[in-house]
């Protein structure tokens, strides 16, 4: 929830409603922009303190542990203003946005297939929408008009986009953790109860 408030607190503030009008990432510029690095950060903790809640085997704690470690780097280091994002720091911005924004999705997915279906499979929907979305970007990012609106707004709007499915993902994640259990998906999937406790 708190991910949420602070989603729209950074865009009232900044006073650039969804889909930004250049980059999410605007929205850590100027005075307010802590308001983004707490967001940041708070994203993607949430999804590292539910995995600590529920242990899974897997992937996941690896795959998390980089979207954080990408998440705490764009908290930390600022974009340039403007289209024009070429300074190093722009640069290592962007690197850590990539790493949170494939990362933080494919963790939760690797933690939510120990959940109870139908859980399972909605979990898998949305990284799809995700990978859409990803693809979408790529080709605002090369001069596309991918969403409709030019390619500089298009890339904002798909990059918005990425970020409301990577909070939508811990949001089901919060809401289903309680179904995650690597004992049970496996009896459900026939093997042997034994082997999951070994």
């Amino acid at each position: 929830m708190a991910g949420w408030i602070l989603w729209v607190a950074v865009q009232v503030v900044a006073r650039d409603p969804f889909p930004p009008e250049i980059s999410v990432s605007q929205y850590g510029l100027g005075g307010a922009g802590w308001l983004f690095s707490v967001w940041a950060v708070v994203l993607a903790s949430s999804p590292l303190l539910l995995l600590r809640s529920r242990p899974v085997p897997g992937p996941a704690g690896a795959f998390l542990a980089v979207g954080w470690s990408g998440s705490a780097v764009m908290a930390v280091v600022r974009t340039d203003e403007g289209l024009q994002q070429m300074s190093w720091h722009a640069q290592v911005h962007m690197a850590g946005a990539v790493l949170a924004l494939v990362f933080l999705p494919l963790g939760i997915a690797a933690a939510m297939t120990w959940a109870r279906r139908p859980w399972r499979r909605l979990s898998l929907l949305l990284p799809a929408a995700a990978a859409i979305a990803g693809v979408a970007l790529l080709l605002a990012a090369v001069g596309l008009d991918s969403a409709g609106f030019g390619p500089a707004r298009s890339w904002a709007f798909w990059q918005g986009t990425l970020v409301v499915i990577e909070m939508l993902l811990v949001g089901l994640y919060a809401l289903v953790v309680d179904t995650i259990d690597p004992r049970s998906v496996r009896a459900d999937r026939g093997a042997p109860v034994q082997s999951a406790i070994q």
